[in-house]
């Protein structure tokens, strides 16, 4: 399943002409019944417990070298993701409902968390379109451990997430809520440097109606950073807060840096949706969607855990390593390491790291790109209907 979704071909035809080509002669070869069956059978706990576990597995040997102020640090953000239109798809994970009215496709809602530095996804939820990300991410709460430092966007910057971390000594760094003013706040708190304060978030009363929650404060004192930098001729002005509340320990600058750094999180997402084909799923059940969504995540993690290894074997930063290459690179490299004597798979192995550590990325950090084509791909009109009402309509 995990190579099946790191191959561009994620057809099962084509996987089961993999396996039959690395078969010893004279074994027949599986057929896409049994295949399905089998994926059927796999538990998507059993898929879930080894995206763990190799998570933990990459943060125990490489973490040392991607800490901030001696911490790990966590990213969260959110996507969604299209699959076929199907009636269980449809009852299990809804439409999207955009301005233009509601989708074709179902679609599903999907919140990650991801290791900073390390690029491995920490843990993920999939659930209804018109589920909220903010709830998804307090499903994986207790996947956080404590004292490390949680960066995420406005739309998460709540006072209940911001006070129930700080409970378990997860500090915070994101951008203040846009509910909130800037000025209000300053005028409530005190200076302790420049373009820095430290201010007090007051709980409103219908958050503490919605949650019921009594260990929740009243107050709650954060600090509140105003960050100033020039971006397509103009001045622009961004506003920080954070529970890193020591302004020596924790500079201006370098709380900028890091709250920059969310923006990480993005090629990984590009990475699942695009490079490992995610944003449509081919499956036609719940069950075997879930499963996978895990297989891709699992497939993923175990890449950048490759590149973790040619980095460290090669002396070269892991960031400049391109995923795309090295996705290319590990399939071209998995037939002879299939069929290599175990004498000769790690002298094979150690050459596919040397190979992976060349595959250098060709854009920038930064770098923008208009979300348009040039070339037209097709010039058919859009299917609104389901697909078997339209072959009827061609019948008559």
């Amino acid at each position: 399943m995990v190579y099946r979704h790191l191959n561009q071909d994620r057809s099962i035809a084509a996987v089961l002409a993999d396996m039959a080509a690395l078969s010893k002669p004279g074994n027949t070869a599986p057929s896409d019944s049994a295949w399905c069956q089998a994926r059927s059978h796999l538990p998507e706990t059993v898929l879930l417990e080894l995206i763990a576990r190799k998570a933990r597995a990459c943060r125990r040997r490489f973490s040392s070298q991607h800490l901030r102020f001696g911490r790990p640090v966590f990213i969260v953000n959110g996507s969604t993701v299209s699959m076929p239109d199907e009636p269980e798809l449809v009852e299990t994970f809804g439409y999207a409902n955009t301005k233009h009215g509601f989708s074709r496709f179902p679609v599903a809602r999907i919140t990650f968390i991801e290791l900073a530095g390390l690029e491995i996804i920490w843990n993920y939820r999939l659930d209804h379109y018109r589920c909220d990300e903010d709830g998804q991410f307090h499903d994986m709460w207790d996947v956080l451990p404590n004292g490390c430092i949680c960066l995420f966007d406005r739309f998460f910057s709540s006072f209940y997430n911001i006070a129930k971390l700080q409970q378990r000594r997860i500090s915070v760094v994101t951008r203040l809520h846009q509910r909130r003013d800037q000025e209000r706040l300053i005028s409530k708190g005190r200076a302790i440097g420049t373009n820095e304060w430290i201010v007090p978030l007051e709980l409103a009363p219908q958050i503490r109606r919605r949650y019921d929650d009594p260990t929740l404060p009243q107050k709650l004192w954060v600090r509140l950073v105003r960050v100033r930098f020039n971006r397509g001729g103009k001045r622009r002005t961004v506003w920080l807060v954070t529970t890193l509340m020591d302004p020596v320990k924790y500079p201006r600058r370098q709380i900028a840096e890091l709250c920059r750094s969310r923006w990480g999180i993005e090629p990984r997402i590009g990475s699942l949706k695009t490079t490992l084909h995610m944003n449509v799923l081919r499956s036609k059940s719940s069950d075997a969607i879930r499963s996978e969504v895990a297989a891709t995540v699992l497939g993923h993690n175990l890449v950048w855990m490759l590149i973790h290894e040619a980095a460290e074997q090669t002396d070269t930063p892991s960031q400049t390593i391109s995923f795309a290459g090295a996705v290319k690179t590990i399939l071209a490299f998995s037939p002879a390491l299939a069929a290599a004597d175990k004498s000769q798979q790690e002298d094979i192995r150690r050459a596919m790291l040397n190979h992976i550590a060349c595959q250098q990325k060709h854009h920038p950090p930064g770098r923008v790109e208009p979300r348009l084509v040039k070339r037209d791909l097709h010039r058919y009109g859009s299917l609104k209907i389901s697909r078997a009402q339209a072959r009827l309509d061609c019948l008559t």
